[in-house]
């Protein structure tokens, strides 16, 4: 197959959008497949990444590594924030303009070469709205990737959430398949386009080796990756950490390693000298940390549903024990509880935190190693969950065949 991506993120981007796409190009062109890649960059260039072809095009209000300064509130109002702004509050999407720029890019390699398949995905809707297009003019197979919630994103607006379910519903309707991260995810698209049948679970995963050697450090270490946003916040991990400091539960010079998080965090008074942060450093960098810990710890508040948070995968193959401050009855503590790789604890539950904290740290103090289920955790490699997409397309094209 010849298949072109679209999308606002890839590599060298730095985030958990980007290690997706990257993913998707990376295993669609090993097993075969010719793969173009149409995505943002802060030039217009065309290069080879991993034997794909990759047209980088450049955002003609702001370039993709001045985005996040741009948007931060405290700066001041330039023409280009306000914009930026604009596109955003109008459009609901403030890549509306590179949308044009990069439509005629993917447009021209349409005229040129035949595709067979066409994956957008999402975090702007301009990628949506450039595969939509290209759909409805040649009539390409169009895969949608939502990865998580659209209009049911819990931190819009609730007129942006209407105004974006006509766009989701519009996406859920002309896609010939749509894609999601967590089968909870995958069942509510479904409803909410109208009962369709074409949705199917592509979850997140880890793309390194694995990990089966095991250290401990010399004082009981706990690590969070990532940043913290919005709701997502180590508020209840720090309070029932500070409560067992204050005990004597665990050793008073136990730490707490915070790792690409880029915003001042409310540390107890008693704990402060406990806690390190370190600045966004790059992902493999990342996985050299987690080696540096002892309890890998995701935070992830109830309330919302059927969202994995990306790390979680990054954390399987580590060999570390995984505490998930979360929802005990969501997609976390279930797939936790499947691969054998760590504990939960229910984030509304300060003593149930501070008994699962007690937990982890009794295997580093008694020098245990969870016994994992490594079957379990390689499903969830990046290369078997591309896998997993490829078959599913055979599978399509055998039945139209027949």
């Amino acid at each position: 197959m010849n298949i072109l991506i679209v999308c606002n993120y890839f590599y060298p981007n730095n985030g958990i959008a980007s290690f997706r796409l990257n993913a998707f190009a990376k295993y669609f062109q090993q097993a075969g497949h010719s793969v173009s890649v149409v995505t943002e960059g802060d030039r217009d260039q065309t290069t080879l990444w991993h034997g794909c072809e990759v047209h980088y095009v450049k955002d003609p209000v702001i370039s993709l590594s001045k985005t996040d300064s741009l948007l931060q509130r405290r700066k001041k109002w330039t023409s280009r924030r306000i914009l930026t702004a604009l596109q955003s509050r109008l459009l609901l999407d403030y890549k509306w303009l590179w949308q044009f720029r990069t439509y005629r890019k993917a447009h021209e390699l349409t005229s040129s070469r035949r595709f067979d398949v066409v994956l957008s995905s999402y975090g702007n809707l301009s990628s949506h709205r450039i595969a939509y297009q290209l759909h409805k003019k040649t009539r390409i197979y169009w895969i949608a990737d939502m990865r998580d919630e659209m209009s049911k994103w819990p931190w819009l607006s609730s007129i942006n959430k209407r105004r974006l379910l006509s766009y989701e519903r519009k996406i859920l309707k002309e896609a010939d398949l749509v894609l999601s991260v967590s089968a909870p995810l995958v069942e509510d698209f479904k409803q909410t386009g109208g009962g369709i049948d074409k949705v199917i679970e592509i979850t997140n995963g880890y793309d390194y080796e694995e990990i089966h050697s095991v250290s401990f450090q010399p004082v009981y270490t706990m690590a969070f990756t990532g940043h913290f946003y919005n709701s997502i916040t180590p508020d209840k991990w720090f309070r029932a950490f500070s409560e067992l400091i204050a005990e004597g539960a665990v050793p008073a010079d136990s730490r707490i390693l915070i790792i690409g998080n880029n915003i001042p965090l409310s540390v107890p008074e008693n704990m402060k000298s406990n806690v390190f942060q370190l600045r966004q450093v790059n992902h493999d960098e990342v996985i050299r940390k987690t080696q540096e810990a002892d309890t890998l710890v995701v935070v992830h508040p109830k309330g919302r549903k059927g969202v994995y948070t990306g790390k979680l995968f990054d954390y399987l193959a580590t060999n570390k024990p995984i505490l998930a401050i979360c929802d005990p009855d969501d997609v976390i503590a279930s797939l936790l509880e499947e691969t054998h790789s760590g504990f939960t604890a229910d984030e509304s539950d300060n003593e149930d935190v501070k008994r699962m904290i007690l937990r982890c740290y009794s295997l580093w103090k008694n020098k245990e190693v969870l016994p994992r289920d490594w079957d379990k955790i390689r499903q969830y490699t990046r290369k078997n969950q591309v896998k997993k997409l490829l078959e599913y397309l055979a599978g399509q094209e055998a039945l139209k065949q027949s």
